[in-house]
């Protein structure tokens, strides 16, 4: 191995073997990472397997019928994405001779409202090259590094030319089973919820709203010396509310889909601040009217 070299590929030693977790991951299938790479089901096995035992953690739980990504399978795919996003743009911006627009947004928002509609939007947005760029925490929203973002924030300090979706509408979610087994339903108490296990996002650099805001909205203290689970993706924090590891914070107009499917209920009532809201924000270069474009697509988009 030479001397000099980046300590990622001292580590995993082919670089190749993230390529095939991030496909195999983002498919939920090695048969189907397969097919799409042109290899078969065993040599992706044989890569997944070389990285697992490179970093010393398994990214996967695996059955005899199917292998699920796991929770650091969860982070290590959130950054590898985040990473392939990265240099792609880069590379567009290097190679592309036409015009790129560049959107930036939450990946809760984005699973939601623009990965699985980005074709239509393009169509909307004309002769334009558009990206997709997530972010996780606000310092990661450089003002010169987006046309326009979608970001919950406050509506007073948000720039000239912001548009609201929806404001911020948060509610505490579990899964059936556990619901049942704490006794909690939608019309649970507040103080019903004190001393069941929360799953917290680590709220650092972010303006959601907590757990302690979310009590104090109805006059409760929760007690900061009281075990918690914290998670720095908010991804991670529903995968385990659905999964029966506790309850969490959920965010109308994200979590809509989950409640409707059943995976996820209500297990308290749900706090409005109206003064903070998911928001179409344009940056300082943004073409004219293209942030009104993006938020009259997604105000259809989402009635």
């Amino acid at each position: 191995m030479l001397r000099g070299m980046h300590p990622l590929v001292r580590r995993v030693q082919r670089l190749q073997t993230i390529a095939v977790f991030e496909c195999a991951a983002r498919l939920g299938s090695f048969t189907a990472a397969a097919a799409q790479l042109g290899m078969n089901q065993s040599a992706v096995s044989r890569h997944i397997g070389a990285l697992e035992r490179a970093i010393g953690q398994e990214l996967f739980d695996r059955s005899p019928n199917r292998a699920a990504l796991n929770a650091n399978g969860e982070l290590l795919l959130t950054a590898v994405q985040s990473g392939f996003d990265t240099i792609e743009h880069t590379l567009d911006t290097i190679t592309s001779a036409g015009p790129t627009f560049l959107l930036a947004a939450n990946p809760g928002f984005a699973q939601q409202w623009l990965v699985p509609y980005l074709d239509r939007l393009q169509v909307v947005m004309g002769d334009v090259y558009l990206r997709l760029s997530l972010f996780d925490r606000d310092a990661e929203l450089t003002v010169d590094a987006f046309d326009v973002a979608v970001h919950l924030a406050p509506i007073a300090t948000s720039p000239p030319g912001s548009r609201v979706l929806f404001e911020e509408r948060v509610l505490p979610v579990a899964a059936p089973e556990f619901a049942d087994d704490a006794g909690l339903d939608e019309h649970a108490a507040p103080e019903d919820l004190l001393d069941v296990v929360k799953l917290h996002l680590d709220s650092r650099d972010r303006q959601w709203m907590n757990w302690a805001g979310w009590f104090a909205a109805h006059g409760l203290s929760l007690a900061p010396a009281q075990p918690r689970l914290s998670y720095n993706n908010h991804a991670l924090v529903m995968h385990d509310a659905m999964a029966g590891r506790g309850i969490a914070l959920a965010w109308r107009g994200l979590v809509d889909g989950l409640l409707l499917a059943g995976v996820l209920v209500p297990v308290g009532p749900e706090v409005h601040r109206p003064e903070t809201a998911y928001q179409v924000i344009p940056g300082p270069s943004c073409p004219p009217g293209a942030a009104d474009q993006v938020a009259d697509w997604l105000l259809d988009l989402i009635g």
